[in-house]
């Protein structure tokens, strides 16, 4: 999740290891905003997060032994679309896994069919169900209601002395 903060304070983690991409630095930083998590630099004085100085920042929780542990990776607020929620606290409005998961919800349920409204509303319920924000408890019924291009009523047809429409 993209989020911005203040830095309120920044700690070494330690002796610096190799990663498989050189020499990282690892440091501890935490945010006004109560977020706090370890973020790795090749440089041994990285200049991503200052005291005092707001950050943008990837906030990522990784579950370890029954524990979550967040790393914090600084992210361009240029590239960023991130705006201030009711909490003071700022997210994404528009994060890039959003956009992809709208992309290829709208392409499968295009792919389903229907008319626009219908490729619509089962896109936004793929979309919804990707992004964890509804669990799909509908019934078979339900899923398929409004799914059925409404039939023409016949014309009653003329009947002879038998009975019989021809």
């Amino acid at each position: 999740m993209t989020k911005a903060s203040v830095v309120k304070d920044i700690k070494s983690a330690g002796q610096p290891y190799e990663g498989q991409y050189g020499t990282l630095y690892g440091f501890y930083v935490t945010f006004e905003n109560g977020d706090n998590g370890k973020y790795n630099s090749k440089s041994e004085h990285q200049t991503k997060f200052v005291v005092g100085q707001e950050a943008t920042y990837e906030y990522i929780g990784r579950e370890y032994q029954g524990k979550t542990y967040f790393t914090v990776k600084p992210v361009n607020p240029q590239f960023a679309n991130v705006t201030p929620t009711s909490s003071g606290k700022s997210v994404a409005s528009s994060s890039k896994d959003e956009l992809i998961a709208r992309q290829t919800a709208l392409k499968a349920a295009a792919e389903l069919g229907g008319t626009p409204q219908q490729v619509i509303a089962n896109a936004q319920t793929f979309v919804d169900w990707v992004m964890k924000k509804a669990e799909l408890q509908t019934s078979q019924e339900q899923h398929f209601a409004g799914r059925q291009e409404a039939q023409p009523k016949a014309e009653p047809q003329p009947v002879d002395a038998e009975g019989l429409p021809f």
